[in-house]
């Protein structure tokens, strides 16, 4: 019987990442029951962690904004120090592969600290005790529980997670139709931004073969321009965008028959809670940071030469990879919804 410890995993960003993490904590979990879990993450993404398939005890935020302040950061930087060496740890674990996040592991009171052999850092390794090895051409959470197995000494799969639902406020709750898609259409990046009217398009073509099916509009406040462009073009569309915290978004995808999305935080949540996404990609590799599991949809414009350039900018003036049959999108999510209404898929 294991004795009670305390694990330090550092994983401060981004909202996809902390997300591909959770198969990994579910290794930790299962390996070591009992133990305590502390994470370090940037605040935005703090609330997800109430998901956690190995319960958080304590959130020790990393301010990026404080810190990346002339002022502000020596105060900040000494707060975020002072509680990661709070407790003594039995394991540190850097899943983020930075400079910085591995100097914070060397922070910590443990005498295990580890990593990736190759992080994206290549300085970062410095700080490990340990560091194990991981495919860089696997997804993400391929990698992350890769690195939690062999931690383990376990050669486990990627486990399914069975996470909780949430629940929604009534005001939020009242505003949701008992049927809906939801459509993404923000991104970090502009060159992930696809444009709004392939996301009305693919829309409308769904609500012609399903006129009771609702269209939900969700995202960060920041997106709300590109929101309002949907819904202008489709008529009685609930528009949420900046109206949820990443929880309430994460209730609203749980409820969703269906997410069309870019190559989104969201995206990765609604994977994550087991609704059907389909999402499209240009920029990116889906076969690295897309959507985890075989049930997803990838729409990319084949043939290009550019495709996965991971640039935020394109240099052409029309992107080309954003050049996708929005028909075609709608076809293929409707033909999901009229197969899990006959109980077929979900």
């Amino acid at each position: 019987m294991e004795l009670p410890g305390k694990i330090l995993v550092i994983k401060p960003s981004s909202l996809g990442d902390v997300v591909h993490v959770f198969p990994a904590l579910e290794i930790l979990r299962r390996r070591f029951p009992g133990f305590e879990l502390d994470f370090v993450i940037h605040p935005a993404f703090a609330e997800i962690l109430d998901l956690s398939p190995f319960p958080v005890s304590k959130k020790i935020l990393f301010r990026r904004k404080e810190l990346g302040g002339l002022t502000t950061f020596w105060p900040a930087f000494r707060q975020l120090v002072r509680e990661i060496r709070a407790s003594r740890y039995d394991m540190v674990i850097d899943f983020q592969g930075l400079f910085r996040s591995g100097f914070l592991a060397r922070c910590a009171r443990s005498g295990l600290r580890a990593g990736f052999a190759e992080p994206r850092e290549r300085s970062a390794a410095f700080f490990y005790s340990r560091k194990f090895p991981a495919d860089p051409s696997h997804h993400a959470v391929e990698r992350y529980a890769a690195l939690a197995n062999q931690l383990c000494g376990t050669d486990g799969p990627v486990p399914e997670l069975n996470l909780k639902k949430v629940e929604l406020p009534p005001e939020l709750d009242r505003l949701l139709p008992e049927r809906f898609i939801v459509l993404v259409p923000g991104a970090r990046w502009e060159t992930k931004v696809f444009p709004p009217a392939l996301f009305a398009a693919a829309a409308a073509e769904v609500r012609n073969s399903f006129p009771d099916l609702a269209v939900v509009v969700a995202g960060a406040g920041a997106d709300r321009p590109l929101a309002a462009a949907v819904a202008a073009k489709l008529p009685g569309t609930v528009d949420l965008t900046g109206r949820t915290s990443l929880l309430q978004l994460t209730g609203v995808m749980q409820r969703a028959d269906a997410v069309l999305t870019n190559d989104s935080g969201p995206m990765h949540v609604a994977a994550l809670v087991g609704t059907r996404v389909f999402a499209l990609f240009g920029p990116t590799l889906p076969e690295r940071t897309g959507p985890y599991g075989a049930r997803h949809r990838i729409f990319r414009k084949e043939g290009l030469s550019c495709l996965g350039c991971l640039k935020r900018k394109c240099v052409f003036p029309d992107i080309p990879c954003h050049a996708l049959d929005p028909a075609a999108v709608g076809r293929e999510i409707g033909s999901f919804v009229a197969s899990a209404g006959s109980g077929e898929a979900r």
